[in-house]
């Protein structure tokens, strides 16, 4: 489906536009309900959540650990596509985008949600909605551009561990500058 002739063009931009407000949406959302958990916690204890989050996740992407994540098993329905060229992606990106009606193929969007929903601004958790989107977007791009022979499941499959390995420490590494910045102080 991807790849059809829709994909080129305009609806790409369309479909990438839905999938960062739908970031930006999700994180809004989690936002507001997350102000109503962390108000009577202290902030070392939401950090704590995080961190014990970031550890399970790590330890599941590595192997070390194995266990299910709540996720929706169900693909977005190409039924969307009957609003037509553009308000078509643009609909399936939001609801891909919003990471509720899709698989998610790493546990690393689980903890940034934790994350924004405890220790997040409405600034800061927009950011993540919105890398969120576009990390979507840059993934299902890159994988128009590998033949339709399984070329990015084979590239997966070849180079996985080390690219889950690569990813966990590209998110663990920020996540943990920014807490200890936050918790001693530093503005």
């Amino acid at each position: 489906m991807l790849s059809s002739p829709v994909w080129r063009g305009t609806p790409t931009l369309a479909f990438c536009a839905g999938l960062v407000c739908g970031g930006a949406l999700s994180a809004l959302v989690l936002t507001v309900a997350g102000s109503l958990l962390r108000a009577p916690l202290p902030a070392l204890l939401c950090w704590a959540v995080v961190a014990a989050a970031l550890g399970a996740v790590l330890l599941r992407e590595t192997g070390v650990w194995s266990f299910r994540l709540p996720e929706n098993r169900r693909l977005v329905p190409e039924t969307v596509f009957r609003l037509g060229r553009h308000l078509g992606p643009l609909q399936f990106g939001f609801e891909m985008g919003t990471g509720a009606r899709t698989y998610l193929p790493s546990g690393l969007p689980y903890v940034a949600a934790i994350a924004v929903a405890l220790t997040a601004s409405l600034p800061a958790a927009l950011c993540a909605g919105a890398g969120f989107g576009l990390g979507r977007a840059l993934m299902t791009t890159a994988n128009l551009r590998y033949d339709g022979e399984s070329g990015w499941d084979g590239e997966w499959r070849a180079h996985g561990r080390k690219l889950k390995l690569l990813t966990g420490a590209a998110f663990a590494g920020p996540l943990a500058a920014v807490a200890v910045t936050v918790l001693s102080g530093t503005p």
